[in-house]
């Protein structure tokens, strides 16, 4: 049999080779068939008594962890002598050692909206980790986990503190050393300051594509390197001030403006966020996510699905435990248990159920419960048998119910009415801009406008999800639901009653036409149809090489940095329309040249349910 059962689990695909060990898709023997990760540790961590004590110190305290920002711990233990692992949530998605190494190879950079995503979203994930008394104390790019919709999460940090111990002078942990401040990586425990330490470092990483201290060995100046980052390193972009700042208070902690507190340095991050300087979404990470990985996405949906649906009977066949012993009165606990005997038993997280003394006492709440329900029923029984009766009741309820959702459908219209003001007051802003920038005579005024058309587009884009988000919780009209006859109706009750109370709750509760909520049939995705790139099922590709002129003025100045180009591609696979999203400011006329340049290319139409559709496609230009 081709899987491995370890730890009661059958062993999947490797997800990715970390400093912390392998990584592992698994599934449980038995219980619910839900994909998991197994974690096995280096073999030199259970070889070290005090590293094995410190990573089970640490699986103890995550343990007691519940976050939605993290993949949660569900197991840890040793198996056999050589072996120690721990269980996890699985996401779907990537780690972000992968994403790098990935982006290095292909030579695509992060875009700084990008950058700010992500080192907010691991503060965040470790500000609300460090509310239950965790801290990562030090956290390496192998640690997050970034799924194909754009969520981050954190992995257990079971390493945590490796440093006091003997495998400090192992090569084999550099790299989870140097993203440890240079006063813990030295053998001290880590602190709260670590882990923002490893933000400052992940951050460097993301916009200069090389980590903040390249050998974890020997000595390192943070403030030297620091600088170097600002000039702009191997043909990355010089550090903007602001995310300068950042850095030098994360990174250099011995200065006077070190950030002293986690919850700072996620307010400067949100401030860069909410000024509009850097407009951040997950969209953002999920088309960069698509981009990098095109259709893995889908091919791992399957092979996740397929491995669910494994036969788990085999596994638990092998695993089953020796012939019981003979029968005792009382059989000590160890002889009974199928346990090998190289494994301890895993840390698991305590049952939440009752203990089983109580099993009596349920019993007889439950039969208590049960006579008092009978009680209550005879009573009501009784009560609607004396009660006048009638039709009344029911219509009553039913024309509230029509009242409450026509004032609801009256609030919805008003609002869209209110938002779709909003929007063609957004989109002729935004077509105003565009002529003061086709009409800028001088650079000053070209940047200007330049940046007020971008600031009028993100607002555009964001009433635009506002909007769909409105258009989703539009009020939909109750189901009617037949009439049922209450337990003290009277056994022969008069032939009008229940035709009559039927035929008033159906007529008040059925809309009048014109509201009636339309649920519109599926409808087929029909050839020269607009798909988004992430929906698509075949991606367009390039079929020709971009041939860029760079401008004079942007040769005379030595321009350089990062072009994005968004084209629309139609059902043929020919660019229609072409814009710069970002790039450069002055551009010295090279946003024009990206257009024309990108206008020239051509691409395989995408595809969607078999049928050429059109799509957009972003894309990015590097001048060096």
């Amino acid at each position: 049999m081709d899987a491995e059962l370890f730890a009661n689990h059958i062993l999947g695909e490797p997800v990715s080779a970390t400093v912390a060990g392998a990584v592992l898709k698994a599934l449980p023997a038995e219980g619910t068939p839900e994909v998991r990760l197994v974690h096995r540790l280096p073999a030199a961590v259970a070889e070290t008594p005090e590293a094995e004590r410190v990573v089970l110190k640490n699986a103890r305290d995550w343990g007691k962890v519940r976050d939605l920002r993290a993949l949660n711990l569900l197991e840890a233990g040793r198996e056999g002598k050589t072996s120690l692992y721990a269980v996890t949530e699985y996401h779907q998605g990537r780690l972000l050692s992968d994403i790098l190494d990935r982006l290095r190879h292909e030579g695509l950079p992060l875009a700084p909206d990008q950058a700010v995503y992500l080192a907010e979203r691991t503060t965040g994930a470790l500000l609300s980790l460090a509310e239950q008394g965790i801290t990562a104390g030090g956290l390496s790019p192998d640690r997050v986990s970034v799924s194909f919709e754009g969520e981050v999460k954190l992995l257990p940090t079971l390493l945590k503190d490796l440093q006091t111990t003997p495998l400090l002078k192992d090569p084999a942990f550099d790299a989870y050393w140097r993203y440890l401040p240079p006063a813990q990586a030295g053998g001290k425990s880590a602190k709260a300051a670590a882990d923002i330490y490893s933000v400052g470092a992940l951050l460097f990483e993301f916009l200069c594509r090389e980590p903040f201290r390249p050998e974890p060995a020997g000595p390192f100046d943070p403030a030297s390197r620091l600088e170097e980052g600002r000039r702009g390193l191997d043909g990355a972009d010089p550090l903007p001030e602001n995310l300068f700042r950042i850095l030098k208070r994360s990174l250099l902690q011995d200065g006077p403006e070190a950030y002293g507190d986690l919850k700072v340095l996620k307010a400067d991050l949100d401030q860069l966020i909410t000024s509009g300087e850097y407009s951040p979404t997950t969209f953002n990470i999920a088309f960069l996510m698509h981009s990098l990985y095109r259709g893995e996405d889908e091919a791992e949906d399957s092979a996740d699905k397929a491995f669910a649906a494994l036969d788990r009977a085999p596994f638990r066949r092998e695993e089953a435990a020796p012939p019981p012993p003979p029968a005792s009165p009382a059989p000590p606990a160890p002889a009974a248990s199928p346990e090998p005997r190289d494994r301890t038993p895993p840390f698991t997280l305590p049952s939440e159920e009752p203990p089983e003394s109580g099993a009596a006492s349920r019993k007889n709440l439950l039969i208590g419960a049960g006579i008092a329900a009978g009680v209550v029923l005879v009573a009501l029984g009784l009560f609607f048998a004396l009660r006048p009766k009638g039709p009344s009741e029911e219509q009553i309820r039913a024309q509230q119910q029509m009242a409450d959702l026509e004032k609801e459908r009256a609030q919805f219209k008003a609002q869209q009415e209110e938002m779709a003001a909003k929007l063609k007051a957004l989109e002729d802003e935004k077509a105003a801009l565009q002529q003061q920038v086709t009409k800028a005579t001088t650079a000053d005024e070209k940047i200007r406008a330049q940046k007020a058309l971008e600031e009028a587009q993100n607002r555009l884009k964001a009433q635009q999800e506002e909007q769909r988000r409105l258009a989703a919780e539009k009020p939909k009209a109750p189901e009617p639901t037949p009439t049922v006859p209450a337990p003290s109706e009277p056994v022969q009750p008069p032939e009008s009653t229940p035709s009559t109370a039927e035929a008033a709750l159906g007529a008040a509760l059925e809309p009048p036409p014109e509201a009636a909520p339309a649920s519109p049939p599926a409808v087929k995705v029909q050839a020269g149809d607009f798909v988004e790139l992430w929906a698509v099922d075949i991606k367009p590709k390039q079929t020709n090489q971009l041939q860029l002129d760079v401008t004079s003025p942007a040769r005379q100045n030595r321009l350089t940095g990062t072009f994005y180009v968004e084209v629309s591609v139609n059902e043929a696979g020919t660019v229609t329309e072409a814009r710069v999203v970002r790039g450069p400011v002055p551009d010295y006329g090279m946003n024009d040249a990206c257009r024309r340049a990108a206008m020239k290319l051509r691409y395989s139409p995408a595809l969607k349910d078999g049928v050429p559709v059109k799509t957009k496609v972003t894309f990015p230009i590097v001048m060096k």
